[in-house]
């Protein structure tokens, strides 16, 4: 056995240990700490690590779907079908902490057969980075809605997303190699009649669970970062009401897109389909993405809404009505 099945085998055999005292018998952190010598984030690290794979599998059974007041009071106001609001926990980041409860609803939610549409970003991958490895599933799909960005600082992460749903869900993954938005019509044109973008287009409009994050719009948007919106763009599409992305199609404060000449340059699935996917899961938080955030769900572009609490709060401010 090679030193690094071996290193491998011992960190499994942590991770057991750690979890059955946890779980099963009930020690608390600082004691786990204390028994096997290691700090107590470190356990905390650990214990996360064997949710991630798969060791640890919580269930909660809610037989009446409970949810809390602000949850209820989005979801009957844009007649979604689920809405998950994650309570702030200090010791865990923001977006992995709702990157978590999204991977939880899609384990829950996903069958053989299934073919998963995604978006990219960081939020997204965060989602499909927190998903439990599943080996009961067969003839999983996952594929890319919309071109990617490059020439920018931030990963967006496109090969991974699609590299971890292939290793937790051992899913046939596609990628969509072209820009979020070409020069023109007729580049897009010949983009269309590539062997790879048909082929993609083809599984894109089989999709029946999209995982999508609502980006936000202005001079620091990764489509303005990338040089494919010039300042000149940013400005006219602001006067038309542009507030964000979804798919990269620019949508205003409806969920309407913004511009049709500019979405005629955009390589993504058609917005009019994306709406008629079965599942649209949206994931986002932040108050710079309220108003987008409030233009998908006035748009119906997702019937379902993951967030956080400071999110959720922020988005109460903006639009009251949704409360009364």
């Amino acid at each position: 056995m090679s030193g690094e099945s071996r290193k491998e085998i011992e960190k499994t055999e942590l991770l057991v240990q750690v979890a059955r005292l946890y779980y099963e018998h009930n020690f608390s952190q600082n004691d786990i700490a204390k028994k096997v010598d290691l700090s107590r984030p470190y356990i905390s690290k650990l214990l996360n690590e064997a949710r991630r794979r798969g060791i640890v599998k919580i269930e909660i059974n809610d037989p009446i779907m409970t949810e809390s007041r602000m949850e209820r009071s989005i979801r009957k106001y844009f007649g979604l079908d689920r809405v998950i609001i994650v309570p702030k926990v200090q010791e865990v980041g923001a977006l992995r902490q709702v990157g978590e409860a999204a991977a939880r609803y899609l384990d829950s939610i996903i069958r053989s057969g299934d073919v998963i549409g995604f978006s990219w970003g960081e939020t997204v991958y965060e989602c499909v980075k927190a998903l439990s490895r599943r080996e009961d599933l067969q003839d999983i799909v996952a594929v890319q809605m919309c071109g990617g960005v490059s020439n920018v600082k931030k990963n967006v992460y496109v090969s991974e997303i699609t590299k971890v749903f292939s290793e937790m869900l051992n899913s046939a993954g596609y990628m969509l190699p072209f820009p979020a938005i070409v020069d023109n019509e007729k580049s897009k044109g010949v983009i269309e009649k590539e062997h790879t973008m048909q082929e993609v287009l083809r599984h894109a409009k089989q999709v029946n669970i999209a995982i999508m994050t609502m980006g936000r719009f202005g001079n620091q948007c990764a489509l303005a970062r990338a040089g494919y919106l010039k300042p000149e763009e940013i400005e006219q599409l602001t006067q038309k009401g542009a507030v964000g992305d979804i798919c990269t199609h620019i949508i205003d404060r409806n969920g309407e897109l913004c511009d049709l000449s500019l979405d005629e340059r955009t390589i993504a699935v058609p917005y009019h389909e994306i709406r008629r996917i079965e599942t649209r899961i949206g994931v986002a938080i932040g108050d710079s993405k309220v108003e987008s955030i409030l233009g998908a769900l006035r748009g119906h572009m997702v019937n379902v809404f993951i967030t956080n609490e400071m999110t959720a709060e922020a988005i109460k401010e903006a639009c009251q009505d949704i409360f009364e």
